[in-house]
């Protein structure tokens, strides 16, 4: 089966043009699929080949008509092999990458260039394939297959139509609406019962299964289908006129049968009590079509914001405020506070704005659910049903609700009056969502991911501070409020993580606006209980001999998950009276350590509580409330430590949750570190009027805690231990974490600590997948080695740096982390040069690898004359040297110089794109019969034409298929024998011909004169239009002049500021015409190029990249926006923020508050503008 994850993009080098741009060359691989498609693992090969040719860019193409030529050939090709063929199920993923790489590899104008018919044909082929694949994969869950290839291709083929729409600037708008049409449409068949859909019926129309066989054993739809659904949603967006009316249209239709249904019923009972003749199967039909229609109405409607603010989705607002002149707003206010009567029975329905109608749908359904509960038909309804209501009033409420009109350019009129701020429409759907909230936590208190939904949606409803203001108006907010602290019924049955995140929303909510009276009789009535109660309990004399009491263990469990909910509701503007609040409970909780030591489920707890507080509350606490937390932390792992002594963790048969205490304790040192990287806070200016002081001679500091943690841990991680994946994640974060904050800590860890740290490192290396075969001999042939993650083994790459960096620096040559390096630059070696690995890790490997090469030069030399004395073959021996010596050219000797290691770290590159492949040559091409250069793949050519059936062909084709893309130099050598005649010293120098190279400056031209409109137009904000491919989102004028301001006033006269991923910020600063600051653009678009000099390309993979005027610490501020919320992102953007700033820093990112310890900001950053 055609493995996507080899689904590697090919960059080849000018050498391979004359052979690749061939098209003949292309004609030959296509011929080759079609005469062995038929065989399942051939057939994988020669679609991988496809797939790769279908990925090339880079320097093979000399100009943009080249790329076009090639496109244009690759896609005929593709229809003619693929039009009136059925697919096997083996070519699925294969055909579906082919795809993907065409339309995400090559430029959007390439793609467009091609001849109108061919795209047009291509785009047709693209939708039948989708929505094929898509009635494929549905049948695929239904029979519950073990490969779900369809599915697989249907996801890659959906992300391909998401590259595709999103683009408005080289497709119209409406370009794609009837494609979007098609593929909307099958979906939303393969999801619905019969008559009207195809779901749960095999080929032979037999359902195949039943529903309730499947519910325990999938995870929840909407999460395992959440790109899919993403997809899906976008498409009905672009198709807004079709999808929006058909899916009211079905939800309404829905609604009104399991309305009647329920009404039957109940009449049934009415009449004959105990007896009932209800179609079972009919309802669950029914419940299955609305639990689809309202996933894909809730990504249509809003999506996933992941730490951003949430917006409309602007085809949306557009199509709203399209047909708002048909829009009678009376009548649509109605038809949404009516969710208890019909649409169609109202007046004047049909002039109601659809989006707020296809709300009222949803609503309508909230309603027969209210209703059948108040007529005790609770055992009839289905909770998944209620969770996907909740779900979908959760996602449209952080979007729609108080909907923040500064955010739009434009807002409908109807989306204002009946969700905006002030009106009645808002107050009314407020209250409406609170009382649902209510309904279910009393009714479904014993489902407890419904219940979980539900808080969650009571969280939306306070976590913006103006739609708190309303929520706190409501009389049922304080009665629920009072009810939960009393921990009266049904509340106090809800499930302990339900009532943690209840605790939370009730947290938030007490920061809504009130006078000071009534919010301190709210935290009376909130905080007060809980404190009261937890001290009355441990303060008992008898407490040591009671705490086993089922009743104390359930109230010390309450309070606990309580303190956890109270942490998570941390905000910048209320952690001064949390913090406080939390810390009178941080000391009785390490006393409650003793008295539960043999209670893992309660320990656990405890130190939940402090990870919690650590993990929101350490980046905004002040040097010395930040002691404080240390201190009480270092307490904590002392006890910890103290009743663990001895005690051992050699179970292998245990499950991964009886390791819970050492994950909390990894994560608590992990959150403690991330103080190091990012920092918001002030000194303790937020804690100003809550408490006063100064540590006064106190010392304890992170590293003091973490390393005693690490003492801790390290004796316990066995490599059983590193089985469980999630153990093993956090505990290869941490050590990564500690090796790059505090390197020079290392080498003074005991002897035994220390050997345990580097096997570690080694083992996270060496235990990929890829390498275990040749690694498990390294590691003396041990078997059962715990499997890692690539995710784990790049930590370890990240953490040899910073370790080889201090060797450098202490120059103790016989230390043993000196002779431990040394080791480590084999192991890197062999992974870069021999292995197979994954090359997202090549970057984190290179840097380690040059590091480490700094550090022992004439080790590094063995290796390469092994290596090199190790071939057979004089010619591939002087290409490795030749490979070799141009690796280190730049850098010799090699010294830790940014300069050094970025031409390095270039270099390193191209020989893992020539000189490793070059290697596979003679294993490549082994097998096939010996002929005069240039006639293997003339005699492949001949085999292909004349047919495979025969043995002999068959083999040489298929070992061809693996050695082309391989082998490139060597093919190209017996492709074209004539360019092996040129011996020039200049060869390597990459020369357009003058032809290529008019045409090429002739289309930069046209570039410029579209991208630089000229004079001060120039600096205005959207003049370079937003590249959703780049993650570019500008910022709003007043945003944009916020941020400018706060950088002019943290610079001082005639300061120095770097707009780092922040070009909305630079074209206000230069729109205010502040000549009198240096201001620089630090930008990977290079349409920012028109801003002359003050343009620096700045690609965040290499994050000290820059140019030779750019000094290091030379900015006064540095504003940065990293484009993606990645960790990587983050990490490498802070890498650039500390090399250019002098110490202020304004970061503004959605990424605030969550877990990115590595993100490396040391320095203080100001508070957030915004």
């Amino acid at each position: 089966m055609f493995e996507s994850s080899q689904n590697v993009l090919l960059k080849p080098t000018e050498s391979w043009r004359e052979t690749l741009l061939d098209s003949r060359v292309m004609e030959l691989f296509f011929t080759v699929h079609r005469k062995i498609r038929e065989d399942s693992d051939m057939a994988q090969d020669s679609l991988q080949c496809l797939a790769q040719l279908a990925s090339l860019h880079g320097p093979i193409f000399p100009d943009e008509g080249s790329q076009v030529d090639y496109l244009a050939h690759f896609i005929e090709g593709l229809l003619n092999t693929i039009n009136g063929i059925e697919i096997e199920d083996s070519e699925a993923v294969g055909i579906s990458s082919i795809i993907s790489n065409l339309i995400t590899v090559f430029p959007r104008n390439v793609l467009t260039a091609i001849p109108n018919e061919l795209f047009s044909s291509f785009v047709n082929c693209l939708t039948h394939l989708t929505c094929s694949f898509g009635r494929s994969a549905a049948l695929e869950e239904v029979l519950d297959k073990d490969d779900m290839v369809y599915m697989e291709a249907y996801d890659k083929l959906l992300e391909s139509w998401l590259t595709l729409v999103q683009d408005d600037k080289h497709f119209h708008k409406g370009f794609f609406t009837q494609h979007a049409v098609q593929v909307f449409n099958s979906y939303i068949q393969c999801h619905l019962a019969a008559p009207d859909g195809t779901r749960n019926l095999t080929a032979n129309g037999v359902a195949s299964r039943e529903e309730e066989e499947i519910s325990e054993l999938q995870e929840d739809d909407r999460d395992q289908f959440s790109d899919q659904l993403a997809s899906v949603g976008m498409l009905g967006r672009i198709a807004a006129e079709h999808c929006i009316p058909l899916l009211t249209s079905l939800l309404e239709e829905r609604v009104t049968r399991l309305h009647g249904q329920l009404q039957r019923h109940q009449q049934q009972l009415l009449a004959s009590p105990g007896s009932s003749t209800l179609d079972n199967k009919m309802l669950d039909d029914l419940y299955e079509d609305i639990h689809w229609l309202i996933l894909v109405t809730g990504y249509l409607l809003a999506d996933d914001t992941q730490g951003e603010t949430p917006l409309i989705p602007p085809e949306i607002m557009e199509y709203s405020i399209k047909h708002s002149s048909e829009v009678d707003i009376n009548t649509t206010l109605q038809i949404l506070g009516s969710p208890g009567e019909k649409a169609s029975s109202i007046p004047g329905y049909n002039r109601t704005d659809s989006v707020i109608r296809l709300l009222s749908a949803v609503l309508r359904v909230s309603e027969v659910e209210s209703r059948a509960i108040r007529a005790d038909l609770t055992h009839l309804l289905s909770p998944q049903m209620g969770k996907d209501i909740v779900w979908f009033l959760k996602r449209w409420a952080k979007t729609y609700l108080l909907v923040d009109e500064k955010l739009y350019d434009q807002i409908s009129l109807p989306f204002s009056t009946a969700f905006g701020a002030d009106t009645e429409g808002s107050q009314w759907i407020i209250g409406y969502l609170l009382q649902k909230v209510i309904s279910n936590l009393s009714v479904w208190s014993s489902e407890q991911d419904l219940a979980n939904d539900t808080v969650q949606l009571l969280v939306t409803l306070v976590e913006r501070r103006e739609r708190a203001n309303l929520v706190i108006q409501c009389e049922n907010w304080w009665n629920l409020a009072k009810q939960f602290a009393s921990r009266s019924p049904p509340l106090n049955f809800l499930s302990s993580p339900v009532q943690r995140t209840l605790m939370k929303a009730l947290v938030l909510g007490g920061f809504a606006h009130m006078d000071t009276e009534t919010k301190q009789q709210y935290w009376t009535e909130v905080l007060q209980p809980l404190q009261q109660r937890f001290l009355r309990v441990i303060n008992q004399e008898n407490f040591q001999q009671m705490c086993q009491q089922e009743e104390v263990k359930q109230e010390i469990t309450a309070t606990l998950e309580a303190l956890c909910g109270i942490a998570e509701a941390t905000q910048i503007d209320n952690v001064a009276i949390l913090f406080n609040f939390l810390m009178d409970f941080l000391t009785n909780c390490i006393g409650l350590m003793e008295v539960y030591k043999n209670t893992p489920e309660t320990v656990n707890l405890i130190i939940e509580v402090f990870v919690e507080v650590a993990h929101k509350q350490i980046c905004y606490l002040g040097e010395s409330k930040a002691m404080n937390l240390y201190e009480a932390c270092l307490t904590l792992l002392q006890v910890y430590s103290k009743n663990n002594l001895g005690r051992q963790r050699i179970d292998v048969t245990a499950e991964e949750e009886q390791y819970q205490d050492l994950l909390l304790i990894m994560e608590l040192l992990t959150n403690l570190l991330s103080k190091e990287f990012i920092d918001f806070s002030d000194t303790d200016e937020v804690f100003r009027g809550h408490e006063p002081g100064q540590a006064a001679n106190r010392s304890v500091s992170a590293a003091d805690v973490v390393l005693y943690g690490v003492n801790l841990i390290l004796p316990l991680m066995s490599q059983d231990l590193l089985k469980f994946p999630t153990l093993c994640n956090q505990y290869y974060k941490l050590i990564t974490f500690i090796c790059e904050i505090f390197p020079e800590k290392i080498p003074q860890l005991p002897e035994d600590l220390f050997k345990s740290l580097m096997y570690s490192l080694e083992l996270g290396m060496t235990s990929y997948p890829l390498n275990e075969h040749h690694y498990h001999l390294s590691l003396g042939g041990e078997k059962n080695l715990p499997k890692m993650s690539s995710e784990v083994c790049q930590l370890c790459l990240e953490a040899l740096t910073p370790l080889a960096e201090q060797c450098a620096k202490a120059q103790e040559t016989d230390s043993p982390l000196f002779l431990a390096t040394r080791h480590f630059l084999k192991l890197v070696f062999d992974m870069l040069v021999l292995q197979k690995h994954n090359t997202e890790m090549t970057t984190a490997a290179g840097e380690a690898f040059y590091t480490l090469v700094c550090l022992h030069q004439a080790e590094y030399s063995e290796l390469v004359e092994t290596l090199l004395s190790s071939q057979q073959d004089p010619v591939i021996y002087q290409r490795l040297a030749d490979a070799f010596n141009k690796l280190t050219a730049s850098s010799t000797p090699p010294t830790l110089d940014r300069k050094q290691k970025m031409a390095f770290l270039k270099s390193l590159e191209e020989f893992m794109a020539n000189a490793g492949l070059e290697r596979l040559e003679e294993t490549a091409f082994r097998g096939l019969p010996e002929a005069p250069s240039g006639r293997r793949v003339c005699a492949c050519a001949d085999a292909a034409r004349a047919g495979a059936g025969r043995p002999r062909p068959l083999s040489h084709l298929r070992v061809t298929a693996h050695a082309w893309l391989l082998s490139g130099r060597a093919w190209a050598r017996r492709l074209q024998t004539i360019h092996e005649m040129s011996d020039s010293e200049d060869d390597d120098v990459p020369r357009l011909s003058s032809h290529a190279l008019a045409a090429l400056q002739e289309f930069y031209s046209e570039q410029k004169q579209q991208s630089d409109p000229g004079g001060d137009d120039k600096y205005n904000i959207g003049i370079i239009e937003e590249n959703w491919q780049l993650s570019q989102f500008w910022y709003s004028q007043e945003t944009a002049l916020r941020l400018a301001e706060e950088a002019i006033a943290a610079a001082g006269e005639c300061g120095r500021i770097a707009c780092v991923s922040a070009p909305s910020v630079y074209q206000k600063l230069r729109e205010l015409h502040r000549e009198d600051f240096s201001i620089y653009i630090f930008e990977y678009d290079k349409r920012f190029a028109i801003y002359g000099e003050e343009f620096i390309f700045y690609d965040y993979n290499n994050p000290l990249d820059l140019p030779e005027k750019i000094a290091a610490h030379s900015f006064d501020i540095v504003i940065a926006d990293p484009p993606y919320l990645s960790e990587e992102c983050l990490r490498k953007t802070s890498e650039t923020i500390k090399y250019l700033t002098q110490g202020k820093i304004l970061l503004c990112t959605g990424a605030t508050g969550k877990r990115y310890p590595a993100v490396a900001v040391t320095e203080k950053l100001p508070k957030p503008a915004v």
